[in-house]
């Protein structure tokens, strides 16, 4: 199962206009299998940013992208992503850290079905 899960990377720096085939094509002369790549779009306005998202397929060679500095003649940043930061909060006193299956003031059975 694990060695099924894709290996994600960003892609800096490259103009939103770019095709995603090419740049499918580019890493794939280089050397790795490309999953997915997906272009990011600002929350608000909608519009193509110069990040992509890429899901490579598992490989030993996969650590390699990161020296990577240049993408269709173009002078890229190839990092991981970012952790998301969500915090857990418990729906039924809206604490922080903990669920409602864990919550200290459901104890009781009949309660945690009000969650």
């Amino acid at each position: 199962m694990q060695e099924d899960k894709a290996y994600h990377i960003v892609i800096r720096n490259l103009h939103p206009t770019t095709n995603t085939a090419e740049i499918r094509t580019a890493l794939e002369e280089i050397g790795f299998e490309v999953r997915q790549i997906t272009n990011v779009l600002h929350k608000t306005t909608k519009l193509n940013l110069s990040i992509f998202f890429v899901d490579l397929e598992p490989s030993e060679l996969n650590k390699d992208i990161f020296h990577i500095s240049y993408i269709l003649h173009t002078k890229v940043k190839i990092e991981e992503p970012y952790k998301k930061r969500d915090l857990v909060q418990c729906l039924n006193c809206q604490e922080y850290g903990h669920t409602k299956t864990y919550c200290a003031h459901c104890t009781y059975t009949n309660m945690r079905s009000m969650c």
